[in-house]
């Protein structure tokens, strides 16, 4: 077999598949063609969606592939994927779940605490705190203004903490 320009995984792959007297024996017009055949191949291109995410899970080599683009199969290759890789496997469904069960919790978690958070701001403007004013050191100045005066210090019992 004659040595290719440039490392192609694929055909790397492919030739490792290929008993190495029968390597041997292909020409190099053989090595092109198998070349343009698989070098080029539409499972490798691109994908305008392309995550592929290792999963660091201790004593197991996990992974996951998300992708998504443009469907150019034809119908006979949908028809046959779906029957060579079908949907509700028991390995898929229990992924789903989980996922599902996943996604519900942050969900709540993330609603739940964007709604105590609103809830905490809302009540925040409804109830005023009191606090003091450092700009006023006068008992008169601070009455003046109907704030309070108690411990040497000015108080504003209608402060709003969002100011």
């Amino acid at each position: 077999m004659r040595q290719l320009q440039q490392p192609d995984p694929v055909l790397e792959e492919l030739f490792t598949q290929i008993q190495p007297e029968i390597q041997d024996s292909l020409t190099t017009e053989q090595v092109t063609a198998i070349k343009k055949a698989f070098g080029s191949n539409t499972w490798t291109r691109r994908h305008p969606l392309d995550l592929r995410i290792t999963l660091p899970i201790p004593g197991l080599r996990f992974y996951m592939v998300l992708l998504g683009g443009e469907e150019k199969r034809s119908k006979q290759r949908l028809q046959y994927a779906k029957a060579l890789f079908p949907l509700w496997t028991p390995s898929n469904i229990i992924f789903l779940i989980v996922f599902s069960m996943i996604l519900s919790v942050c969900s709540f978690a993330t609603f739940s605490s964007l709604l105590s958070s609103f809830r905490s701001i809302s009540n925040s403007n409804s109830s005023p705190s009191p606090t003091s004013i450092p700009w006023i050191f006068d008992k008169s100045e601070c009455e003046h203004t109907g704030r309070t005066w108690e411990g040497g210090k000015c108080w504003d019992d209608e402060h709003n903490p969002m100011f």
